[in-house]
């Protein structure tokens, strides 16, 4: 048996200290202003930048569209190990069939309440293979011992962050847009009820479902309320909004072609989950103006309690 002062005990992988870094560090570039995290996410993108002017053709890859190499699988699987270390610590303790769930939701809420709002079928019941990468990567990092510890240890490395970051942020792409053209084509093609004499093509309908494609996990469980969009400033709400707005304007006013368009919402949100403080400046300067403009409150009214007499 090893003590905690023996020799060959020092030499064994602390699971405690690979936990705390999980949970210090939550995929790492929390804060923003760690350097390493900007040299690792400038590397990450500089690697995208190279491969584009060497001639590679980065835009299936950013696109998810690309199935002729492992780049969708990768980017996939990529996806679903990122959540499921993000939501580690949540579920710890969790019955396992709630803890799966509970995984789940947080993965493909978004991708279930789109569709189910224009009635078609759920994203994640039509390519089965994301409810075995789900599983897979949900076992992997929860109950796979000195694989789930490794897991945690390298999501908890700038570069190992940044690089997971990127496959969520290209998957999370693909479900906001999916959702908008989805809604789009559904919305059309509906033949039950007249549609609206004022607009020739429907706006709100698919913004409303690119929104959730974008974010829509985290309002799920249903008691979770409107939690996540109380003071409006956590970035995968923001960028759900601002992403499919892009999108829908860019294609649908300016004949932007659809894959570039797709794309570039995608170098925006990578962009901004890459680097924090800088997004957040930008996005606090902007949004000045606006709530300036439009006199509409920029945070939540506090009550203060007051004792009755």
């Amino acid at each position: 048996r090893l003590t905690s002062s023996s020799p060959a005990a020092s030499l064994q992988p602390s699971a405690v200290g690979v936990r705390a870094a999980s949970a210090s560090t939550m995929g790492g570039h929390t804060s923003g202003n760690d350097p390493a995290d900007y040299m690792a996410s400038c590397a990450v993108l500089g690697a995208l930048v190279m491969l584009s002017a060497a001639g590679a053709n980065v835009k299936p890859f950013l696109t998810l569209t690309d199935r002729k190499s492992w780049a969708w699988e990768v980017t996939a699987f990529g996806f679903f190990l990122k959540v499921a270390q993000d939501n580690k610590e949540k579920v710890r303790g969790m019955y396992w069939a709630k803890a799966l769930v509970t995984t789940g939701i947080a993965a493909f809420g978004g991708g279930f309440l789109a569709p189910l709002l224009v009635g078609h079928s759920p994203v994640p019941l039509m390519e089965e293979a994301f409810a075995w990468m789900l599983i897979t990567a949900w076992f992997l990092t929860n109950h796979a011992n000195f694989i789930s510890d490794g897991l945690t240890l390298m999501m908890s490395q700038s570069i190992g962050s940044a690089l997971f970051k990127v496959f969520f942020n290209i998957f999370k792409t693909q479900q906001m847009v999916g959702s908008i053209e989805l809604a789009s084509k559904a919305i059309a093609a509906e033949d039950m009820l007249p549609h609206s004499a004022y607009f020739p093509q429907a706006v709100a309908g698919p913004l409303i479902c690119g929104f959730l494609g974008g974010c829509g996990g985290m309002f799920l469980p249903f008691d979770t309320g409107l939690k996540p969009i109380e003071d409006g400033r956590t970035w995968n709400v923001r960028a759900a909004f601002i992403c499919p707005v892009i999108y829908f304007v860019a294609t649908r006013y300016f004949q932007c072609d659809l894959l570039d368009a797709k794309m570039g919402i995608c170098l925006f949100r990578m962009v901004g989950d890459l680097f924090p403080g800088p997004r957040d400046e930008v996005l606090r300067a902007v949004t000045s103006l606006l709530y300036k403009g439009t006199n509409v409150r920029s945070s939540p009214a506090v009550v203060v309690p007051v004792n009755k007499v």
